[in-house]
């Protein structure tokens, strides 16, 4: 049976809380960054182990340029066990921040992590393919922003060329000279 407050289901989550963390979310996007942060530090000391909350932490410090404090609160949120949208979304985050702190081989590790727990959602694919260009790997950049593309547009200009993007995505070396 598991302990934890959170069970990961929104009917057994506090009500409170969840209002508190909507309203934080709501500073943030005003621009209220410090009131933010605040609001989810001193939920933090209420809920210390709740997956939402670590997460939203790390979002806060994350958003104000400090990626290397948003780390261990987004490794916290995971572990305690964060689901569903906001699991998909700390992962990424998770990975962008490793990225951006030089921790380039754990920044592909989470956001592979990322694209196959959550395969549906691009924006994952898009920061591995950063992460894989930050790694020194960019042919496997390319060719997955290309497979990105391809599986996504509806510009009909890039569409007509969809079968040579889609033969070079893998042969990006390809020249006339072999």
């Amino acid at each position: 049976m598991d302990d934890s407050p959170y069970s990961g289901d929104p009917a057994d989550t506090d009500t409170a809380l969840l209002a508190a963390i909507q309203e934080a979310r709501q500073l943030r996007r005003e621009d209220e960054l410090e009131r933010s942060q605040a609001q989810l530090l001193a939920l933090m000391e209420e809920y210390p182990d709740h997956p939402l909350v670590l997460f939203e932490v790390g979002g806060a410090y994350d958003v104000m340029g400090e990626v290397e404090m948003a780390i261990p609160y987004y490794r916290r949120a995971i572990d305690a066990g964060l689901e569903g949208a906001d699991r998909q979304e700390c992962l990424i985050c998770l990975g962008s921040s490793l990225r951006l702190a030089g921790e380039h081989d754990e920044a592909v590790e989470t956001l592979e992590q990322a694209a196959d727990e959550f395969p549906a959602n691009n924006s994952g694919r898009v920061f591995l393919a950063l992460a894989h260009y930050s790694n020194g790997d960019a042919d496997l950049a390319v060719s997955t922003l290309l497979s990105v593309l391809l599986e996504t547009t509806r510009d009909e200009g890039i569409l007509a060329y969809a079968d040579a993007l889609d033969y070079y995505k893998d042969n990006l070396d390809e020249t006339l000279d072999g």
